[in-house]
């Protein structure tokens, strides 16, 4: 269990301009999530069983886009998630005050304290890397007690609230060759912190 980083410049930039650039890049496309190659072509139809089945997925990647702000001040970069049995990687490329970094996770999806600390002293806050997983692909992490808001629509979270944050799922795409949709544009909040991210894809994680 590590994690590295790696230094660049900081480039910081304002909020507003920061949610316009997300906003319009993340409606180019919007019809699909692209790159799937292994993943379920159906889910449950009832909530409680379709949130357990997403909860237990094992082998997936994703990636996409990240906004961070807090204070009026907010950093933008890219991210991949690879999601393994026994160990699992979020790579964030910068800007995001740190250039370059690298998560590994346990079995357990822990972090170790070492790289946890190292992590908050680099971007000056803490961000629910651990509870990712699981909110990307629209449930909440079932290592914490949770507050779900159903969405009008079936089988699927509007909002949840859980350890201190607020994450709401502002869209969610069709999984080509599935019969489900899954988040597109999360962003999650506590007090002045704010994150939002856009999932621009998913594979099955074969390799």
């Amino acid at each position: 269990m590590s994690v590295a980083l790696c230094m660049s410049s900081i480039r910081s930039i304002r909020a507003p301009a920061l949610w316009l650039l997300m906003l319009a890049s993340s409606l180019v496309g919007c019809a699909s999530l692209v790159g799937v190659q292994t993943l379920p072509s159906v889910l449950p139809a009832s909530w409680e069983a379709r949130r357990e089945t997403l909860q237990s997925w094992g082998r997936f990647e994703s990636y996409g886009r990240v906004a961070i702000a807090r204070d009026g001040e907010g950093f933008s970069g890219s991210w991949r998630w690879a999601q393994r049995a026994q160990r699992s990687t979020l790579e964030l490329q910068g800007p995001l005050g740190v250039g370059g970094l690298s998560l590994n996770f346990d079995s357990e999806g822990t972090v170790d304290e070492a790289s946890r600390r190292a992590l908050e002293q680099q971007l000056g806050f803490v961000l629910p890397v651990e509870s990712l997983r699981y909110w990307m692909l629209g449930v909440p992490d079932p290592r914490e007690r949770s507050e779900e808001r159903m969405s009008s629509m079936a089988s699927r979270l509007d909002s949840l609230q859980q350890n201190g944050w607020t994450v709401a799922f502002k869209n969610y795409a069709p999984v080509p060759g599935g019969d489900y949709e899954l988040p597109q544009r999360i962003e999650a909040t506590r007090e002045s912190l704010r994150v939002r991210l856009v999932i621009e894809g998913w594979s099955g994680g074969a390799r």
